[in-house]
């Protein structure tokens, strides 16, 4: 008996060198930009409360920081982190030496992930709270800060502890489906009655600007267009968060309900990628204050334009500083050659 028919084996996913040079590329594309800007914002919040405090007087710029640092040790750790892990496998062939690396990289992906969704989450409740009652918002801004100061810690506790279920017997399966629905699902059910009642809550407040004096208008009309605003960079923030975490949240779920999926070349590309693209919503943003809204935007302005002045001047007094240098050294060879 002769025998029988050789099943063709499959290529291991390391040796797809094309793939892995692929991802050099994007990681590099994607984490350069969501350090640098997320930087910026995070300098250009603290010098701007340092110097003149109107960024830090609300709670919302908090959960701001909070966001932007979240995004900033997405770019750091996980990006930089695939780079090297991406380059060391187009270099190596192999991941053998990189399990420490790939766990870091994991390990700060979900800790940030939970961080920034239960952070969003936390800035549509304040915009709502901002619109419905802009008068307690206002006279209660110390009682906010320290409110939202809790949660952030709260927050950043709760990732810590969420990362280390499987140590407490959940396997990891359960812990993959928890984050999902947890962080994506749920959030998307809450937000979508939060962002209801916050249009309800805008209509409300234009409906009673037409009833003012023509002297209170104008103010109520500023406010107004001023939440506006910061209610559609919230909408932009959350709505690019969970776009990019959409295709990890299916590939994470084909995962857990059909686990043959996992060894095939085409799903851990995938998988592979959908871990990639939340890097995305980190590198934008930062421009999305900056676009629409005002405060962030003068901020950016007088800080570089604070820069650039300095810059200025300090060109400007090197030459004088040269010149009278010369004079000095000048006069005193005048001075030498007269005695002599």
């Amino acid at each position: 008996m002769g025998p029988g028919p050789t099943v063709p084996t499959q290529r291991p996913f390391h040796s797809y060198s094309s793939f892995f040079l692929a991802h050099i590329v994007i990681d590099f594309v994607i984490s350069t930009p969501a350090i640098l800007s997320n930087a910026i914002l995070l300098i250009t919040i603290f010098r701007d409360s340092r110097r003149q405090k109107q960024l830090c007087k609300s709670s919302f710029t908090l959960l701001v920081m909070n966001l932007s640092l979240c995004d900033f040790i997405s770019g750091a750790v996980p990006g930089c982190g695939s780079l090297y892990y991406d380059y060391m496998i187009f270099h190596t062939r192999t991941d053998e030496k990189l399990v420490g690396i790939r766990v870091m990289i994991i390990t700060t992906g979900i800790i940030t992930n939970v961080v920034g969704s239960c952070t969003v989450m936390a800035m549509s409740f304040d915009r709502l709270f901002a619109m419905e009652s802009p008068l307690r918002y206002k006279t209660q801004v110390d009682v906010a800060k320290k409110k939202t100061k809790i949660f952030i810690i709260a927050v950043w506790i709760y990732a810590l502890l969420f990362v280390g279920l499987s140590r407490i017997g959940i396997s990891q399966e359960i812990s993959t489906l928890l984050y999902c629905h947890l962080h994506l699902s749920l959030p998307l059910i809450i937000l979508a009655v939060v962002f209801w009642e916050s249009y309800h809550a805008l209509r409300l407040h234009t409906n009673q600007v037409r009833t003012l004096s023509p002297t209170d208008e104008p103010m109520f009309y500023a406010h107004r267009k001023r939440e506006r605003k910061v209610l559609k960079a919230i909408l932009i923030v959350l709505a690019l968060f969970y776009l990019t975490f959409t295709p990890q949240f299916i590939a994470l779920n084909i995962a857990f309900f059909r686990p043959r999926m996992k060894t095939e070349v085409g799903f851990r590309s995938f998988l592979y990628t959908a871990n990639k693209i939340l890097l995305i919503s980190s590198s934008i943003n930062p421009f999305i204050y900056a676009w629409r809204i005002p405060k962030y935007r003068r901020a950016f302005k007088a800080i570089f334009k604070r820069g650039s002045m300095s810059n200025q001047q300090i060109s400007n007094n090197a030459p004088r500083t040269i010149s009278s240098r010369d004079a000095r050294s000048a006069d005193s060879l005048d001075t030498s050659v007269v005695s002599e």
